[in-house]
């Protein structure tokens, strides 16, 4: 594959970005027909869990979250956690974002699966890193991440690579949770293996 082709394109030339939840209290978490991602998916998962979410009220005041979103956090305690990101990939209705996040809706340019892995490459984390600010809580502007310019092939190959990292990312999280059984049949640990039925 020829990377010497590629285009490279701003972030912001290529969507719009929005806000998480806001004015809200304690109090409107934890009931409600609505639900939110929480800033731990999309710290933990280049493609958000879509079963990984939490309650709040329906408020036609917030933004929803759309198929193909991408959600990026905001802050965190050092730089290098700073500006994950995670790729939304569900119709679901009522679904808005975290606070502490903030999400960006792309106009078609990237194949999903690829702006999921392309984001979490270890180039793009330097240059979101890059753009942390801060003392004791680092934030990131999400103006200075849509300057961030980003590689973007041509959409066979964005398919090609984005399906290709989809399936490396099953084959990892099969193997760990393969592992503890492997674990057991090595060395007869049958804590490991009742965890792992357990999970």
């Amino acid at each position: 594959m020829d990377t010497s082709t590629w285009e490279q394109r701003k972030l912001g030339n290529c969507g719009t970005t929005y806000g998480g939840l806001s004015g809200k209290t304690k109090e409107d978490f934890g009931h409600g027909n609505a639900r939110f991602v929480p800033y731990t998916n999309v710290f933990d998962n280049p493609l958000t869990d879509t079963k990984r979410l939490e309650t709040v009220e329906i408020d036609s005041s917030q933004n929803k979250v759309a198929y193909g979103d991408t959600f990026f956090t905001v802050s965190s305690e050092t730089p290098d956690e700073v500006g994950m990101s995670s790729v939304w990939l569900s119709d679901q209705d009522d679904v808005y974002l975290n606070s502490f996040c903030f999400g960006y809706r792309q106009d078609s340019t990237f194949d999903p699966h690829y702006l999921a892995y392309m984001l979490r490459s270890s180039s793009i984390r330097s240059d979101l890193t890059l753009l942390a600010q801060g003392i004791s809580r680092f934030n990131i502007s999400k103006n200075k991440v849509m300057e961030l310019s980003v590689p973007v092939p041509s959409a066979a190959e964005q398919k090609q690579i984005g399906q290709y990292f989809a399936r490396l990312d099953s084959l990892i999280t099969l193997h760990q949770r393969m592992g503890p059984i492997f674990c057991f049949c090595a060395h007869g640990s049958r804590t490991n293996f009742a965890s792992t039925l357990q999970g």
